[in-house]
Formats: structure tokens, sequence, C-alpha cells
């Protein structure tokens, strides 16, 4: 991975290995004792109330680092970093740390549904299926809240790349290709029975007029200072 590329992957708070200090490998995280014991760390920091609120944080942190970093990737640089887990580790402030050498760039090709099928399977399949699972299975937060939090993430990155293409119609064509093709795979792109974040994925118009969650991630649950009560701007529960 280029130089060029990192630099534009700092503003996801990706880090080169030995740029910060390790917390936890993110293949340690399938582990239940290592990720049990890293959520009740988190628990702490967060002044979450359980494991559960905790793990809903911290997919929601991941899904930033991994997910939108790759979206944007592939609509302004037109490839993809590749994050096999044995490669990533978070730090004590929640970046990613990678090693840039087992981290090759994806550049796309003419067949560029071929492309994505792969750059998503590596993304998903083989990342962060496994992360949700495991999270889980340590915290007992539903699975459907997990992925909504990364199918919010999803949301975001490309209504903001949407804003910043409005008079580049390739760009927007291309944007909502990619979104479209989410929204329509199989499960097996997820190594899932079903697509877990279809019920989740809006675009465009539907977007801005019902942001709204269909589920809670939690975040109010989070003690704040003065025993403020703070909601996430797409929060069902606020509503």
């Amino acid at each position: 991975m280029s130089t060029s590329v990192i630099e534009r992957l700092d503003s996801f708070d990706i880090k080169r290995l030995g740029e910060s200090d390790i917390s936890i490998s993110t293949i340690d995280l399938l582990q239940e004792e290592k990720a049990l014991a890293y959520l009740q760390n988190q628990k702490e920091k967060l002044n979450a109330p359980n494991l559960a609120v905790a793990a809903s944080m911290l997919s929601k942190r991941y899904a930033y680092l991994v997910v939108s970093s790759t979206l944007y990737s592939m609509v302004e640089l037109n490839g993809a970093p590749c994050f096999p887990m044995k490669a990533c580790a978070l730090t004590e402030k929640r970046a990613l740390c990678i090693n840039e050498d087992d981290c090759p760039w994806q550049e796309a090709h003419a067949n560029r549904e071929e492309w994505r099928t792969a750059v998503f399977q590596e993304l998903f399949a083989n990342h962060l299926t496994p992360l949700l699972l495991a999270l889980q299975r340590v915290s007992r937060m539903p699975q459907s809240i997990l992925w909504e939090n990364v199918a919010v993430r999803i949301n975001s990155t490309y209504r903001k790349a949407l804003d910043d293409c409005a008079e580049n119609e390739t760009k927007k064509q291309s944007i909502y290709d990619d979104f479209l093709f989410l929204k329509g795979a199989d499960g097996e792109l997820f190594q899932l029975k079903e697509n877990p974040i279809k019920p989740y994925l809006k675009i465009g118009e539907e977007l801005h007029s019902n942001p709204t969650r269909q589920t809670c991630c939690m975040y109010y649950r989070l003690k704040k200072e003065g025993g403020k009560v703070s909601y996430c701007k797409v929060c069902p529960v606020k509503k």
C-alpha cells in the first residue's frame, strides 16, 4: 500500500504498525476469553452499563474504521485496501493499526462487478462477519443491532460521497451501482444465510426523508457528565 494511500486513510484513524501502542490484535477478538477482557475494558472506558452496550459501541467504531474507509477508497481512489484480520489491531485510542505489508491495495479493473465482489467478500465474509459473531457471543447484543450499526456507516459514507459529487454523473452512478450491489447481495457475500444489512440500507431521497434507525444502538445508555442523556442523530428511541 503506497504512502499516499496511507496518508488518505489517516483521516479514518488508520495508522501504520508501530505508530501507536496496540491494545488488542483484531484476530484475538475471535477468542472468547480475550474478547471478554477487551469488552470489559471498553465498558469501563466508555462508561457503558454492560458488555452489550460496549459491544455495540465497538461495532460502530470498527465499521467506521474498516467499512467507511473501504467504501471511500472505492469511490475516490478507484481501489480498495485489503484488511486481513491478522494484519489489524486496535490501539488504546481505538484507531486501526495495520501491517501495511500484509494489506495489499486492490486496484479496480475493467470488470468492476468482479472486482467489487472480491473486495466486499474480503471485507465482510472474511473480516467483519467473524468479528461481529464473536462480539455477539460474548456480549449477547443482538446481531440485528450490530449489523444496523454497520449499515448506518454505509449510508453515511455514500450520502457524503453523493453530496461531494453532485455534478459528476459518472461517479454518482458508480456510487449507486455499488450501493445497489450491496443491498441486493445474497448471504454468501457475508458468509451468512441472508444479507444482514439489506433491511437497513438507504440512499438518496429515502435516506433524507427517513433517516431514523429501526434498532437502537444504545448510545444513549452511556453515562455522561452530570447525568445528561445524549442520543445519536438517527435514534429511534428519541423519536
